[in-house]
């Protein structure tokens, strides 16, 4: 299956970010099949437009230091990472490049597993999987419906932060089958 067979309709995709590497984050387009969820990374690191300094925690010697960092020499680098349009459309959030140079890349090989950040979760390995409504820190004016966690029995956890205007308690259904 790839992506260009894959037919996107309600209850069988969402969008989500995920962070790494502490303040690093990518944003998925998440398809649901009978056995699977597949993340098909659809961009890179998105950044929220703002003032002039923010602030880097540091932590040294087991002590948390705040410390602001001036961001005027990199806003052209950040206006290009900013969404823009209609932002509680998920759609929003992803790149067509991201996609369309992967679409039609088997989604179930192993290739596929080794391009960019995508990934393949079995739902037989899912342990347990629940929604988190709590806003996420450092989403800025981007709305979103908190996080969706995924455990799976070999006890790694996936945080995805569900983005634009989608319902994050009815994505932990459709993924439980309920």
């Amino acid at each position: 299956m790839t992506l260009k067979d894959f037919l996107l309709e309600p209850k069988n995709n969402f969008v989500a970010m995920e962070y790494y590497w502490l303040i690093m984050n990518r944003t998925f387009l998440v398809l649901l099949t009978d056995d699977y969820l597949i993340g098909v990374q659809g961009n890179g690191a998105i950044a929220v437009e703002g003032g002039k300094d923010i602030f880097a925690s540091v932590n040294v010697k087991g002590i948390n230091i705040s410390v602001p960092i001036s961001i005027n020499y990199a806003k052209p680098y950040i206006n290009k990472l900013v969404v823009r349009g209609d932002l509680s459309n998920p759609y929003s959030y992803l790149k067509a490049k991201y996609l369309e140079d992967i679409e039609d890349e088997d989604l179930m090989g192993d290739t596929f597993l080794k391009i960019k950040a995508n990934f393949r979760i079995n739902k037989r390995e899912i342990k347990n999987v629940y929604h988190d409504s709590k806003k996420k820190w450092g989403m800025g004016y981007y709305p979103h419906d908190g996080k969706i966690y995924i455990e799976t029995f070999d006890n790694k956890k996936k945080e995805l932060i569900i983005l634009g205007n989608q319902p994050g308690q009815e994505i932990v259904n459709w993924i439980s089958g309920k």
